[in-house]
């Protein structure tokens, strides 16, 4: 067994990487924290599960609050009394969105779902045939 020697121009050359620097495609930032916005359109008070922890995060009517997700696209469920009332899919694109003067990842909105109208089928006109008046091109004697 022998000591290697490496020279001082060889060791410079396989610097690892710096920690600063971020890779373009996000999968391989998953564990890194991404902060975004999610928004409540709706005049429900509506909550959310944190994805960190067991803690439940309460939005106001018409309120926002910061969310920080772990993974690049992160699905989760809007609750109004306990029952489920949006489900939101969270994508982050990082310092892609701007609120209030400063950067965030990913902005959501909850919106109040519109009722889908039942299609009612119009229903055709029937053309009526025009039938000869009793009158027309006859006179009469008398």
């Amino acid at each position: 067994m022998g000591i290697m020697l490496v020279s001082a121009s060889l060791a410079g050359a396989v610097d690892p990487p710096s920690p600063t620097v971020l890779p373009a495609v996000p999968e391989v930032l998953d564990g890194f924290p991404y902060t975004g916005i999610i928004k409540n359109e709706t005049n429900c008070q509506v909550s959310i599960l944190s994805d960190n922890s067991d803690a439940t995060l309460v939005i106001s009517p018409y309120g926002w609050i910061e969310y920080t997700i772990w993974t690049h696209q992160f699905d989760t469920t809007a609750y109004h009394n306990g029952v489920p009332f949006y489900c939101l899919k969270l994508i982050a694109r990082p310092q892609a969105y701007t609120f209030k003067c400063k950067k965030y990842d990913f902005m959501a909105e909850i919106v109040k779902p519109a009722p889908v109208k039942k299609y009612k089928p119009i229903p055709k006109k029937r053309r009526l045939k025009k039938k000869p008046k009793c009158d027309e091109g006859v006179e009469a004697f008398g």
